[in-house]
């Protein structure tokens, strides 16, 4: 009995020492990291340096600097290496400016996009880079179609001799539900405000309405048609013949057709694209060549007193805190009251979400404003709830590629009387105080009164959207009416009808902010700031040991209810997600 308890104390202790060596573990990994970092930001770039730019990682507007952002106890732990956009774009330009650096490679064979304006703020300041006279080369095993629209801004690219390339143009598939929830007995009562406001349609209707169908046309159009111009002037083709090669399918089915027609400039592997580059920068053995990441350029120490802050609204505006939530509100107000800070991006890249939220925020803005320079500047989204809290800005500043507008409001409950009481044979018996005490109730399908006070309550939001819009753009509510009914539009659409003032990206925002303020130099301070790595370490302990308590179809389900009931209530939602692969 004693050896039996000595063991299960043993036991125990064990465990504990574990935790604690596992935890100590990670304390001293962030210590030694912040030390490296510190003695390298005064390590100089050597001579005839190369930039190698893999894009093997997620890119967020939102730094992230959590190094357990990856780390889980149920599988492996890898390190963040995730990276921001204002980042890679300072990393560029420093590039440009560092005599030492000699060129950048793209190695794109493992390719991770961005999203639509987030590739093109990148390409374009690779433009830039063009300007110092240094070279660009790219590289991949395959090209996808944004894969290549990056690439496609090199001075020359090569692929793998039995590689391939896709460059078919732009589609987008939208899945409908609304037979299979009628066959599984759930009803969605639907109430929205706005022709074009699609969101709901998957959960009413069996294909896109026309309404749908013609702004969704539109929208791949425009973002085809810009990819095209921008291909056309880099690699000296016509937009035609572009078109009619993304026509041909056989172009992507053998490597050598993509050299024949210009689109790529060799069939390389990679030691010799290797041997190619150390060519290119008088080097013999390409084993020397000195490659260094974008992490590593570093900007002089800037002593200006003068700050403009860039904060980001990030993700859906949901209440979720890796997300947009109303803890918005004291960050916008901390950041607008703050003296020492001389204008502000506000840096939006948000399908939309909770109208709550959203005009919590706006709210906010409206209120700490005051005589501070507010720019926004829109990311791949800025959408019906990220609009709603763009719209109050000194100027909207967007990329071509934004998907923006969407100036509409749905109302979306789901119901299952049927599936409850005819499928499942439950019987429910309510006692009330009131009329409409047990409205939203799931067993029971909603009365024709409640439906509605909830148009009612949709239609009154819409209202206070587009009154917000008409006064936050100096345009008539009629205006404001005639654009939104929940239509979509690109940056370069918005601009046509005053949604936007300028196209750019996150750069110009910043150039216009400061121009604003009067301010030639200037720091920039990002908002939110994140938690150290302890606090995101405990708060994944903590996730995992409720994920760690369900079996895997639970999880499946919970995923499952959680995306279609964050829907749920009235909301300022763009209809899909436009991802171009």
């Amino acid at each position: 009995m004693n050896t039996f308890l000595k063991n299960i104390l043993s036991s125990a202790i064990g465990v504990l020492l574990a935790g604690f060596i596992l935890i100590g573990s990670f304390i001293m990994l962030i210590i030694v990291s912040s030390f490296i970092a510190i003695f390298n930001q005064g390590d100089k770039i050597e001579k005839n340096s190369v930039v190698k730019m893999e894009f093997n990682y997620p890119i967020s507007d939102k730094p992230n600097t959590d190094p357990f952002m990856n780390f889980s106890p149920l599988g492996d732990f890898e390190p963040n290496n995730s990276k921001n956009l204002y980042q890679i774009l300072k990393g560029i330009n420093i590039a440009a400016a560092n005599d030492h650096v000699a060129g950048i490679v793209l190695d794109l064979t493992s390719f991770q996009s961005p999203g639509q304006a987030s590739i093109k703020e990148i390409r374009d300041a690779l433009r830039i880079f063009k300007e110092s006279g240094k070279f660009i080369y790219a590289y991949a095993n395959t090209f996808g179609k944004s894969a290549y629209y990056l690439a496609s801004v090199a001075d020359s690219i090569f692929m793998y001799p039995t590689g391939g390339m896709e460059l078919s143009g732009l589609s987008t598939t939208t899945p409908f539900f609304t037979e299979t929830l009628e066959e599984i007995g759930i009803k969605p009562e639907i109430i929205r405000h706005g022709k074009f406001k699609a969101a709901i349609e998957p959960f009413m209707l069996t294909e896109m309405s026309k309404e749908n169908r013609q702004q969704t046309e539109m929208l791949l159009n425009d973002l085809w048609t810009d990819m095209l111009k921008d291909i056309s002037v880099t690699r000296n083709l016509s937009v035609h013949i572009i078109n009619a090669i993304a026509d041909n399918i056989i172009i992507s089915m053998l490597p050598e057709e993509p050299v024949k027609n210009g689109l790529i400039d060799g069939l390389i592997y990679p030691d010799a694209f290797n041997t190619l580059i150390a060519n290119k920068i008088n080097i013999e053995d390409s084993d020397e060549i000195n490659f260094i990441s974008i992490d590593e350029l570093k900007n002089k120490k800037n002593k200006s007193k003068n700050k403009i802050a860039i904060i980001y609204a990030e993700g859906d505006i949901n209440g979720d805190e890796k997300n947009i939530h109303s803890g918005y509100t004291k960050i916008l107000k901390k950041v607008l009251n703050d003296d020492a800070i001389n204008a502000v991006v506000f840096r939006v890249n948000s399908r939309g979400g909770s109208a709550l939220i959203s005009d919590e925020i706006l709210s906010q803005i409206k209120l700490s404003k005051k005589e501070k320079p507010l720019v926004v500047s829109m990311g791949n989204y800025a959408a019906s709830g990220g609009y709603y809290i763009s719209c109050a800005a000194d100027k909207i500043i967007a990329s071509p590629n934004t998907i923006t507008g969407s100036i509409g409001v749905f109302g979306l409950i789901f119901t299952a009387e049927k599936l409850l009481t005819e499928k499942m044979k439950l019987h429910f018996d309510n006692v009330k105080t009131n009329t409409f005490s047990d409205m939203g109730e799931l067993h029971r399908d909603i009365s024709k009164a409640e439906k509605k006070s909830l148009q009612i309550s949709v239609k009154n939001i819409y209202n206070d959207f587009i009154t917000h819009v008409a006064n936050g753009r100096n345009m008539n509510i009629e205006d404001v009416d005639n654009i939104g009914q929940g239509r979509v539009w690109t940056g370069i659409r918005a601009k046509e009808i005053g949604l936007v003032d300028e196209l750019g990206g996150l750069v110009d925002a910043i150039q216009i902010a400061s121009d604003l303020a009067e301010i030639k130099d200037f720091k920039i301070e990002e908002f939110p700031k994140k938690g150290n790595g302890i606090e995101e370490f405990l708060k994944t302990i903590e996730e995992t040991k409720k994920i760690s308590t369900k079996s895997i179809h639970q999880i499946y389900l919970d995923g499952i209810k959680k995306e279609f009931l964050k829907m749920q209530g009235v909301q300022a939602l763009l209809p899909t997600k436009y991802e171009l692969n």
